[in-house]
């Protein structure tokens, strides 16, 4: 239980910090993707939490266990998870490619099942912003 309790804290920190810009760390998600520290690991969802971003919705994180080590992964908005065709639940085996900062990992592919869930570019801008995915297919103004 106080390990459970000191994950969802530091996940509350990190989001914060995230969500604030984090002094020279950038504007949004996107811009603190490191393709110099991205991995790849294999393992288990242990646990999906929706954590509020203010009056900008929620994001989707996940508890996930690869071998002995646990890790948060950072997902995306829930207004873009939610309408993707690859659903992540509980108990799920899967496979995170993404850009690791500690024990956070800011996940740029999710894979489950043979179906690739993508998250970001292979340089690390979101999908669901503007300038990230398709070209001419970002948020209009």
């Amino acid at each position: 239980m106080n390990r459970l309790l000191l994950m969802i804290c530091g996940m509350l920190i990190v989001t914060n910090v995230f969500a604030q810009g984090g002094g020279n760390m950038g504007q949004g998600m996107g811009k603190k993707y490191d393709p110099t520290t991205e991995v790849t690991l294999s393992g288990k969802v242990t646990e999906i939490i929706k954590v509020p971003h203010g009056g900008r919705g929620e994001g989707i994180h996940l508890t996930f266990q690869a071998e002995n080590e646990t890790f948060t992964i950072m997902l995306g908005p829930s207004f873009y998870i939610d309408k993707q065709t690859v659903k992540i639940a509980k108990d799920d085996m899967i496979t995170i490619v993404g850009s690791k900062v500690g024990n956070i990992i800011v996940a740029r592919e999710v894979t489950k099942d043979g179906q690739k869930l993508t998250l970001r570019t292979p340089a690390g801008d979101p999908l669901w912003g503007r300038g990230g995915g398709r070209p001419g297919k970002g948020r209009r103004r």
